[in-house]
């Protein structure tokens, strides 16, 4: 039997185990598992992208080599090549740029660009709750990343023949 959903769900979990969001709530509970449940309708390969799509980017400097992941350790547990390219799409590079280089990227790729828009929902109602904490940090993620990102994800997604018409909106 080949890798399933369940599988992509237990491997974030033990990934990202300790790891929680801004708010001190579990990483996987509060921002993985809202994801992945968001792609359900797009099919097995879109939820299990959602629910490792940070796994690669959050676990490359892990002091525990066991806990570390990369694309070459996600193809040997039998992950997808298409969730694997497509956590690779939305797998930001140290140093890399996030609107010209990741969220560039991440719009190329349909599964990738799908994966995006559903974070960038998250995201963007997660700064609902950071602006009563922090209104000047939300302000300049929302205006800064968040709504851009979401223009060129959208338009590419508007501009694709094939897959466009996805959206989470």
């Amino acid at each position: 039997m080949g890798f399933s959903v369940p599988d992509a769900h237990l491997l974030a979990l033990r990934a990202h185990e300790g790891q929680v969001d801004a708010q001190g709530r579990d990483y996987y509970l509060a921002h993985l598992r809202p994801i992945a449940e968001a792609l359900r309708p797009h099919g097995p390969y879109a939820e299990m992208a959602g629910v490792l799509h940070d796994v690669v980017e959050d676990t490359r400097d892990h002091p525990d080599p066991d806990r570390r992941y990369d694309l070459t350790r996600l193809r040997a547990l039998g992950v997808p090549e298409v969730v694997v390219e497509a956590v690779d799409a939305v797998t930001r590079r140290p140093g890399e740029p996030y609107i010209s280089g990741l969220i560039r990227r991440s719009a190329a790729h349909p599964l990738g660009r799908l994966v995006k828009l559903a974070d960038n929902k998250h995201n963007l109602a997660a700064n609902a709750e950071l602006a009563r904490v922090d209104p000047d940090k939300a302000r300049s993620l929302r205006e800064g990343r968040y709504r851009p990102a979401r223009r060129i994800l959208l338009a590419a997604e508007a501009a694709d023949p094939v897959h466009g018409g996805r959206v989470l909106v």
